[in-house]
């Protein structure tokens, strides 16, 4: 169940052959569980070829929710699916490379939707 400080919006594979995760507000302990859910499901529905991580609307994001994503990505990779992280900006953005997570990251140009026409 999502608490009101953020928000997990998926939107399956369409003309874009990827499917999109759009993320929202401030990730941390408490929203840990529902991201990983949501992507571990996501990973396991057949999502096309590819899974972008939208974080352009992420305003904070601790090691817990960072742990979710790391789970969401092993998980794709297991299954010969590409994962992505888009949108990161600000601090978001400064942690993930800091962390080594900067190899996930979409360039700022792309957005993760190169595959849309």
């Amino acid at each position: 169940m999502a608490d009101d400080y953020y928000t997990i919006a998926l939107e399956p594979a369409g003309r874009s052959a990827a499917s999109r995760v759009l993320l929202t507000g401030a990730f941390d302990l408490g929203a840990r569980e529902d991201l990983r859910t949501s992507l571990l499901d996501l990973v396991g529905s057949d999502p096309g070829p590819r899974i972008v991580v939208d974080l352009g609307r992420v305003t904070f994001i601790d090691s817990e929710a960072i742990n979710a994503l790391i789970e969401g990505y092993l998980a794709a990779e297991r299954a010969g699916i590409v994962f992505r992280l888009a949108q990161a900006r600000g601090i978001v953005e400064r942690v993930l490379r800091v962390i080594g997570l900067d190899h996930l990251l979409d360039p700022p140009e792309a957005g993760g939707d190169q595959a849309e026409v």
